[in-house]
């Protein structure tokens, strides 16, 4: 049977269309509705009590934080002047506070806050010498004091430092706060705060344009 030369090839097309193997559609679709099953919104806190760190008070005047996370107390740092003293008093309160800081190893923070002078006292004590005094060459002297005592409460502040100690429970703070005051006593000595003055802080802490 002799063969068919120079016959063309012809090929058959199917007339349904065949859906492609990655469409660029579906594919896009199905990723959308992953992430839309992923990302949640975040839950809002209810209050600001939930958002803050801090939850109580404990009848020894530390605070207990949130979600059992332990508990914190505030003390004072007495700051002193670091420009009248001399150059070995310098370097011994630095050697010292460098010495605090290797030693005391666990959690603690100092903070920096600016606070109003409070002058009321002496305000009074003038008001008192005005009312009482007769002279008038005194009484401008005693005037001119007071507008500068007013100055000063208007627009000068004073810098006060604290120490945030941080525990896992109530006996370890009290032996942290312990060994704070024996490391730092002869260079900056802490002070015990009231009650109301480590609410002041706290307030002030989380309302810093806010005037106490």
């Amino acid at each position: 049977m002799p063969l068919e030369e120079n016959r063309p090839m012809t090929f058959s097309e199917d007339k349904g269309e065949q859906p492609a193997l990655f469409d660029e559609n579906i594919t896009l679709k199905k990723h959308k509705r992953k992430k839309r099953r992923k990302t949640k919104r975040a839950r809002v806190k209810a209050s600001v009590a939930d958002i803050l760190s801090i939850c109580d008070m404990t009848p020894d005047g530390a605070f207990s934080l949130q979600e059992k996370k332990g508990y914190m107390d505030i003390m004072q740092l007495q700051s002193k002047d670091i420009y009248s003293p001399s150059t070995h008093e310098t370097e011994y309160d630095i050697m010292m506070m460098a010495k605090f800081f290797q030693s005391f190893s666990y959690d603690i923070k100092i903070v920096s806050m600016n606070f109003p002078v409070d002058i009321q006292k002496q305000l009074r004590a003038i008001d008192h010498k005005i009312e009482k005094n007769s002279a008038p060459l005194y009484e401008r002297f005693l005037l001119k004091k007071r507008q500068e005592l007013q100055f000063l409460e208007t627009h000068r502040t004073n810098r006060e430092f604290y120490l945030f100690i941080y525990a896992a429970s109530l006996k370890q703070l009290s032996e942290y706060r312990n060994n704070c005051r024996r490391y730092l006593g002869r260079v900056a000595p802490l002070i015990a705060l009231t009650e109301e003055k480590k609410l002041d802080l706290i307030y002030k802490l989380y309302n810093q344009n806010s005037k106490l």
